[in-house]
């Protein structure tokens, strides 16, 4: 798989567990079947934006990547781009009911990242939801479950993306970030340490003027 954007997303699929087989014959880049061995039942609705904590409960899943990093995903390029929300056209449906023998599953569609914006980030869901997609999940929230769960101390010597993840955060080019909000269904995040502002000077009794 020479485009790194999917081999990105099957690793996260293979560190949550999934067995995965990929769909090369629909010709505007691959899809993922993906099946849960042991999925965890889940007595939370799944709303339509999908976070990482919602995966262990996903049974079946077809999924479709349109993360394209050049920009935040804003209607304008969803009303441009028609194959955006064609990701999951009759033949690629026809090909993952064959897959999962008519069982159900979902469709994930995964992109770049949403407007951050309230008025442009309600409509770019609205004309995702008129497509056949089930749940969408931002790039960002999946690329930092894969960070999180990729070990400094392991050697990846069968995957080129993980090795690269790990060696990456071993040498502190890559640090585990402060999320600036806790995702649905996360525990509740811990308070931030309290920050002492006293000025220094004001501390020693020096002024700060002095050389």
């Amino acid at each position: 798989m020479s485009d790194v954007t999917h081999q990105i997303v099957r690793c996260f699929l293979e560190l949550r567990g999934f067995r995965i087989w990929t769909d090369w014959r629909l010709g505007d880049g691959p899809r993922f079947y993906v099946d849960n061995p042991n999925p965890v039942p889940s007595t939370v609705d799944k709303g339509f934006l999908f976070y990482p904590l919602d995966m262990p409960s996903v049974e079946r899943a077809a999924v479709a990547v349109r993360a394209w990093h050049g920009e935040r995903l804003y209607p304008s390029v969803i009303e441009a781009n028609p194959s955006l929300t064609a990701a999951f056209s009759d033949e690629m449906l026809r090909s993952a009911e064959e897959y999962f023998q008519g069982q159900p599953y979902l469709k994930l569609l995964i992109v770049s990242e949403f407007p951050v914006s309230r008025q442009p980030r309600a409509r770019v869901i609205e004309l995702l939801r008129e497509s056949p997609v089930d749940h969408v999940m931002e790039y960002p929230a999946l690329l930092q479950d894969l960070l999180n769960r990729v070990d400094v101390s392991s050697a990846y010597t069968g995957s080129p993306v993980l090795q690269t993840l790990r060696i990456l955060k071993r040498y502190h080019f890559i640090r585990n970030q402060q999320l600036e909000f806790a995702f649905p269904h996360d525990p509740e995040a811990a308070p931030l340490p309290q920050v002492d502002t006293t000025s220094t000077s004001e501390s020693t009794g020096e002024d700060e003027d002095e050389t």
